[in-house]
């Protein structure tokens, strides 16, 4: 068994999350400098083994950030295991796994932004064209922070068949791209 198999049997996802959100607010310098570090390395496994990756990202008192142990998905999902008590989870984050002409992986999904509203937290969400996007999590608007080929992509990548990929989103925005009302 390879090392990296081994890592994936020890870790269990979690169906529930239990987390202790700050409540969503705007991301600063560093927490944008921590994260596109951290989907570097995330986004290029993700389109790899063509599987979801996702965590938490979690403030410090000195002003540190860091990720919580990172959770392995399907090519479609993940579930990112449960925080400890005590820790302050400012943002989700999470990848689309490699590309996949049936599947607009460009833009954050629906079920992805509601998700964060939900909890309360922003989120980062990197594609496999490797762009990286921001979502708001109080108000559900989405932005691009860097656009293609910023984070690692998928050498399959192809064309956005789903349109255009524009640089900002709102929810209704997304409805509106996937076919959908709400």
């Amino acid at each position: 068994m390879t090392f990296f198999a081994s890592k994936l049997a020890s870790i269990t996802l979690a169906l529930f999350v239990a987390v202790a959100p700050v409540g969503a607010t705007a991301q600063t310098q560093q927490e944008t400098s921590f994260v596109m570090g951290l989907m570097e390395s995330m986004n290029a496994l993700s389109v790899r083994f063509n599987r979801e990756v996702c965590g938490y990202i979690l403030s410090h008192p000195n002003g540190a950030f860091s990720s919580t142990k990172v959770s392995w998905g399907g090519a479609a999902s993940c579930a990112s295991l449960p925080v400890v008590d005590g820790v302050v989870v400012v943002s989700s984050w999470h990848t689309h796994a490699a590309w996949d002409r049936g599947y607009d992986g460009e833009v954050p999904s629906i079920q992805d932004v509601e998700g964060d509203m939900r909890m309360g937290v922003n989120g980062w969400v990197g594609t496999p064209g490797g762009r990286l996007w921001f979502v708001e999590g109080q108000t559900g608007s989405i932005r691009q922070v860097c656009g293609r080929d910023c984070l690692p992509v998928d050498r399959n990548f192809g064309d956005e068949d789903f349109g255009p990929v524009g640089e900002t989103y709102t929810l209704d925005g997304l409805y509106a791209r996937f076919g959908r009302t709400r």
